[in-house]
């Protein structure tokens, strides 16, 4: 079922994590906001993802969590594209290394999931009984999902290429929630609504040019995007 695949993205989005230790993630160069998984970051994005991670430079895992705005494009296309095999497509995931801090590097990453009514009883379909981008929200994680009608990806309003872009800030030494709530909204906002203009999405997914524009998020009492509630 399709609900299986997203369920991965959700426990990524709840799950609790370790900071990850001070010692250099790469041995390449420092790199600036708009650097990091190139076109994902942008305006009020990019500055919210500097203020989470208290970092102004940024350093990357590998190559593999650096993935620029096209290349998850292309690979939410191909998981459409896919048919039922979409629920085995990859989840890009872009992860954000910032500057030491008390022995502990901050740290976060937006993970990318593609879904469809291709491999699920349209019930199953994350947001079926929705229309327009939905928000989810608990602790340090958000979700954005949009759904896509794309003549580049071949997507139609019967059977809409739907994306989730999960975040989660995994740095516990961080102001958190309470202090960030908006910042956690605005990079996640940033890197969906990136997507979305490289897919060709018709009018952005109906994602807003500014995250304050979302729709109110649901809460840690409801369940993210494909998975059922507790």
């Amino acid at each position: 079922m399709l609900w299986g695949a997203a369920f991965g993205t959700a426990v990524v989005g709840c799950s609790a994590a370790e900071p990850e230790p001070a010692g250099p993630p790469t041995a390449g160069p420092l790199l600036s906001v708009s650097q990091i998984c190139a076109g994902l970051f942008t305006g009020d994005g990019g500055k919210a993802l500097e203020r989470i991670l208290e970092s102004t430079e940024f350093q990357i895992r590998d190559e593999k969590g650096n993935p620029e705005a096209g290349a998850v494009a292309r690979a939410m296309e191909g998981a459409y594209r896919s048919g039922a095999k979409i629920h085995d497509a990859p989840q890009p995931v872009c992860r954000i290394v910032g500057t030491a801090k008390d022995g502990y590097r901050p740290t976060a990453h937006v993970m990318f999931t593609a879904y469809s009514k291709y491999d699920a009883d349209p019930a199953d379909l994350p947001g079926a009984s929705a229309r327009g981008p939905r928000v989810w929200r608990q602790g340090k994680s958000v979700d954005v999902t949009f759904d896509c009608v794309s003549v580049r990806v071949g997507s139609t309003s019967d059977i809409p290429l739907q994306v989730t872009a999960a975040f989660q800030e995994q740095w516990q030494g961080s102001k958190g929630p309470t202090a960030l709530g908006q910042d956690y909204l605005a990079v996640t906002h940033s890197a969906a609504l990136a997507v979305a203009k490289a897919l060709g999405c018709v009018d952005d997914g109906g994602l807003p040019a500014r995250a304050q524009e979302l729709p109110p998020a649901a809460g840690a009492g409801s369940a993210p995007a494909g998975r059922p509630a507790p």
